[in-house]
């Protein structure tokens, strides 16, 4: 499966272009900020067809600009269904306390822990990850893992928003740590900075234990 990162908005949130290299189908995981023109340029180089744009969670920063993308490529839009609420309640998904207005649209497909979505003959696998959100996910397979606000390199997720929660972040931790591959390449929704899993293990104060999620 192969993956294009664009970085975007007032904190630089992560958008992935993934997609089949076969058949050519693919996702937009977090349209965030991204504009239009930039995931064009990418889609028509690669000959790209979206089939599904996916939220690793509910916050405007990931979420913006989903009604955009959706209304321009007829794809299908997913969240996990405790995250649901989130896309048209602006307490929820914080643009209401940023003074950043976004454009509401509902789900198309609710997903659930251990869902998998096809792109081809090529699948990612959903992990429920709740913590930072009540719905955050993992989107992974055997070699790449998009963890969204769950995983960065050397931290977690904040855990002090609105249904943020640091004593169920540290369960997920404890489930990502087992269920991730360890070769997957981590992809998570801010930062440059790229990892494996088995780095992760090694560095992460939060995964080795020598801090707990706050």
């Amino acid at each position: 499966m192969k993956y294009i990162k664009l970085k975007n908005g007032p904190i630089e949130e992560n958008s992935f272009i993934v997609w089949n290299e076969k058949s050519h189908e693919g996702g937009i995981i977090d349209p965030g900020f991204t504009e239009l023109n930039e995931y064009d340029k990418y889609l028509k180089e690669n000959n790209i067809i979206i089939k599904y744009i996916i939220n690793t969670h509910g916050h405007w920063d990931h979420i913006k600009n989903n009604k955009i993308v959706k209304n321009a490529y007829g794809a299908k839009l997913l969240i996990h269904e405790a995250d649901a609420e989130y896309l048209i309640n602006p307490q929820l998904n914080l643009s209401y306390y940023y003074d950043k207005e976004i454009e509401n649209t509902t789900a198309d497909v609710l997903l659930k822990d251990n869902d998998e979505i096809s792109l081809g003959d090529e699948k990612l696998k959903v992990m429920h990850t709740p913590g930072h959100t009540l719905g955050s996910i993992i989107l992974y397979n055997d070699s790449l893992a998009f963890t969204g606000d769950t995983l960065f390199f050397g931290s977690v997720g904040r855990c002090d928003l609105p249904n943020s929660d640091k004593e169920i972040m540290v369960q997920t931790i404890e489930k990502f740590k087992k269920l991730l591959p360890k070769d997957a390449l981590i992809l998570p929704g801010h930062g440059n900075i790229e990892s494996k899993f088995s780095e992760q293990l090694e560095i992460n104060p939060f995964l080795t234990g020598k801090m707990k999620p706050k």
